[in-house]
């Protein structure tokens, strides 16, 4: 039995995509014999009442931390600030959460044989590997999201000097650690570039839980209780942030008021008030924001709509990868896509033989692709047909766990043929 930890700043309880797809891993190796521990935040993004009771935490040492368990998987949490725009508040929170890890992993997990750590924050991979170190056990840092170059592009850090500091700290995590994991095609060439050792670059990708997100019927008690049985819904389902860009959204609002056309937003964050202070000032009756779902309510939210959407925003580019897209279609349905040429939404979507492309920033484009779906929309169930056969066979938990395990047998084998 090889003991792995999992350090992630998200994990359930905290409802938000990563957290749930990193227990859904943690699940899924300890299901395949390995002995898992999860060292995480407590929950501090979208605290849901349910999913408390499903996973409920037991304070720990006066609440310096507190426990969980999932079956024989047992999670570590750690106290932090809870979401919050301000960058303080984040950066604070980070530079604790980083440094708490490292005590509380190091006396409280007990020693561990592999470590995989994940970002964000990239420093995630410097402890992560200093873990490692204590029990001599090799570690890999998992690329989400390429730092700091979004952050760069956005003009979010402009000073010469932080920046070099900050490409510092990206090349010693990536090379530090005895493997990289990027998570999308389009970040290869870009981790390639940065690694002294080619050969510790990993691609595995991410997954999608294939029994929760399933096909349902169009018509349903949630459908219903949100109205939309008699109009051609378009929805996003997801974080309203930095990195979505509704802009086409609005625009298409504008064009469709006299179709019966209804965009729904379902999520939080931080950019969800600008977004709701636009609708308001545009007057668009045909826009509503529901808010945070919890997870178990998503395949419906899908499943009641016709085509949905992924969102980036321009200065994304080739930084993420929205595995919303997975999700969806999963559910068996479409989307409308915005994405640069070159990146792995635009790759998912020729194999797959289902959704709508447009390049990011041009709303016109994004308009039109509204405007075709609602005109062929009956074309649009096939599309999720191919979508779900395509991501069954592909992104399912099952089928990318295998990957995991396959790294953390040649981790392990690596370690004991350089003993």
């Amino acid at each position: 039995m090889i003991k792995v930890l999992i350090h992630s700043l998200v994990f359930t309880p905290d409802g938000v995509s990563n957290g749930y797809m990193y227990r859904d891993l943690a699940v899924e190796l300890q299901r395949r014999g390995h002995q898992v521990t999860v060292l995480t935040t407590v929950p501090h993004y979208n605290i849901i009442p349910e999913e408390l009771v499903k996973q409920p935490l037991t304070r720990r040492w006066g609440g310096l931390f507190a426990t969980s368990s999932l079956g024989k998987v047992r999670v570590i949490h750690i106290p932090i600030f809870k979401k919050s725009p301000k960058r303080i508040v984040r950066i604070v929170s980070a530079i604790w959460f980083n440094l708490a890890s490292l005590v509380i992993g190091a006396i409280v997990s007990g020693r561990q044989d592999v470590v995989f750590a994940s970002s964000p924050p990239i420093t995630s991979g410097i402890i992560g590997r200093l873990l490692g170190l204590m029990w001599n056990a090799p570690t890999a840092y998992i690329i989400q999201d390429i730092f700091p170059d979004g952050l760069i592009r956005q003009g979010k850090i402009r000073s010469k000097a932080l920046v070099s500091f900050l490409r510092k700290i990206e090349r010693l995590v990536y090379n530090v650690n005895d493997a990289v994991v990027v998570i999308a095609h389009s970040f290869v060439p870009t981790i390639r570039s940065r690694l002294k050792n080619e050969e510790n670059l990993h691609l595995i990708e991410n997954f999608v839980d294939t029994e929760l997100y399933r096909p349902l019927p169009r018509k349903s008690d949630f459908s219903r209780k949100y109205g939309l049985d008699d109009c051609f819904v378009v929805s996003y389902v997801g974080n309203i942030g930095n990195a979505q860009d509704f802009q086409p959204v609005i625009q298409a609002a504008e064009e469709f008021k006299e179709l019966p056309v209804k965009f729904v937003i379902i999520g939080d964050g931080i950019l969800r008030h600008n977004l709701e202070q636009q609708i308001f000032e545009h007057n668009l009756t045909n826009i509503s924001v529901l808010g945070y779902f919890p997870r178990d309510d998503t395949p419906w939210a899908n499943a009641s709509s016709d085509v949905c959407m992924v969102l980036l925003s321009p200065h994304v580019k080739g930084d993420g990868f929205p595995s919303k897209i997975f999700s969806i279609m999963a559910c068996g349905r479409t989307a409308i896509i915005t994405a640069d040429e070159g990146s792995d939404l635009i790759r998912v979507a020729q194999e797959s033989g289902c959704g709508r492309v447009v390049p990011v920033g041009d709303t016109d484009a994004f308009v039109r692709a509204v405007r075709k779906a609602f005109e062929v929309r009956d074309e649009l169930i096939d599309e999720g047909i191919n979508a779900r056969d395509y991501v069954v066979r592909n992104y399912s938990k099952e089928a990318i766990s295998k990957h995991y395990e396959q790294l953390i047998n040649s981790l392990i084998k690596e370690k004991k043929d350089r003993v």
